[in-house]
């Protein structure tokens, strides 16, 4: 038995490598070996899972997935890859529960306890923000006792002269806001809209496409109710001013799934050979600040926008630029910060940018690589105010391999 299980780790370890050199059938011959000999082995289901997805045989991944949560109930990354590779074949409301469960994952307190950055940092914009969000719920009879603690954090706290700076909490309120401070306290009911979400006869032409009336009215309803009162704004330290939700994270909901499977239906021919790989949602809090210069690492983005068009106080302006020019080939993302003055610098000779301005319900889509960023914003003040948008990322590289010891 432990020569079978050694065995098993080898034939494991080889089928990562095999995986990570671009090789998914070779890897999935491997996976499916070290099984045979030890069939409880969740890392090799897992990876399975991964080769099979690479190789688009998502129905099967999804079952491979299943098989490495009956190993192991809680394996994060399995529920994900389960929940994404569902996705792909069309089942968002069988891949819902598993995006629910790393979003509990990711909060429980027994897992992250009171030092983790995520719950023991905060900017005073973040805490604020959750403040309003806290009184909001608490006026609808939700969550009334956090509210207040919030408040008075946020008025004890000796805070930097910048509102979007990032410090660690003292440590008697990292103890008091322990148990409530970045949770998964609420979720606001955000159903599917039966007969569809999107707009009907819904079309895009050329690179850059921009749609209007992208949803149908109650799926706007539906999504910006789960916007505004989930407590599911749990990233604040990725781009200053910001507070950001992922599908992993709280995002997923019945209706943004809804959404993200009938826009691969509505566009085959652009989004029929990506599968959905990410998305998330961003929401400004300045007021008064865009997202930098950046690219997305898929294939195609789709970006909408939920705020009303009233909160807007430069109409015609608040919008997405995307810039035409193309990056070079081989240009390797490092990350968000790192990127922009190497960007800057491209883009300084090159012309050709595509400015739309805000609007409610607006959709851009386009092709991740494109260098893109928020154009000049002024909205107004107030919670339900904030400038939010939503971006559903499509295609990109395989799903990647899970290379942790093998047994």
């Amino acid at each position: 038995m432990r020569a079978e299980r050694a065995e098993a780790a080898w034939l494991h370890d080889q089928g990562v490598r095999l995986a990570e050199a671009g090789a998914p059938a070779a890897a999935l011959a491997r996976f499916d070996a070290a099984i045979a000999l030890h069939p409880p082995h969740a890392r090799a289901h897992l990876n399975r899972a991964g080769a099979l997805q690479a190789l688009d045989r998502c129905q099967e991944a999804a079952e491979a997935c299943s098989a490495a949560l009956a190993v192991v109930p809680d394996l994060y990354p399995a529920h994900l890859r389960r929940a994404l590779t569902l996705l792909a074949v069309g089942r968002w409301e069988e891949a819902l529960p598993h995006l629910e469960r790393t979003h509990a994952l990711r909060r429980d307190p027994r897992a992250m306890g009171a030092t983790h950055p995520s719950v023991a940092r905060s900017s005073r914009l973040k805490l604020a923000h959750d403040a309003a969000q806290l009184r909001r719920l608490a006026g609808k009879g939700v969550a009334a006792r956090p509210a207040a603690l919030h408040e008075r954090a946020l008025a004890d706290i000796a805070w930097p002269e910048d509102p979007s700076a990032v410090m660690a909490l003292p440590r008697r309120w990292r103890a008091r806001l322990a148990p409530v401070y970045n949770r998964a306290l609420h979720r606001a009911p955000a159903p599917a809209v039966p007969g569809g979400a999107l707009s009907p006869g819904l079309a895009v032409a050329g690179e850059i496409a921009v749609v209007d009336r992208l949803l149908r009215r109650e799926a706007m309803a539906s999504l910006r109710s789960h916007l505004l009162d989930s407590t599911i704004w749990h990233d604040f330290e990725h781009i200053g001013g910001f507070v950001a939700a992922y599908l992993e994270d709280g995002l997923a909901c019945p209706v943004l799934l809804q959404i993200a499977v009938e826009l691969r239906r509505a566009l085959p021919g652009l989004l029929g050979p990506h599968p959905l790989r990410q998305g998330w949602a961003f929401k400004c809090l300045t007021g008064a600040q865009g997202i930098d210069v950046h690219a997305d690492g898929g294939a195609v983005s789709v970006n909408f926008w939920v705020t009303p068009d009233g909160a807007n106080l430069q109409p015609g302006a608040g919008g997405l630029i995307v810039h035409r020019a193309p990056p070079p080939a081989g240009w390797t993302l490092a990350g968000y910060d790192a990127d922009i003055p190497r960007i800057r610098d491209w883009l300084a000779n090159r012309n050709g940018a595509v400015e739309v301005p805000y609007a409610a319900n607006r959709a851009v889509v386009f092709p991740a690589r494109l260098f893109h960023e928020s154009g000049p914003i002024r909205f107004c003040g107030g919670y339900e105010n904030h400038r939010i948008n939503v971006t559903l990322l499509y295609g990109g590289p395989s799903a990647e391999i899970d290379a942790s010891p093998s047994l």
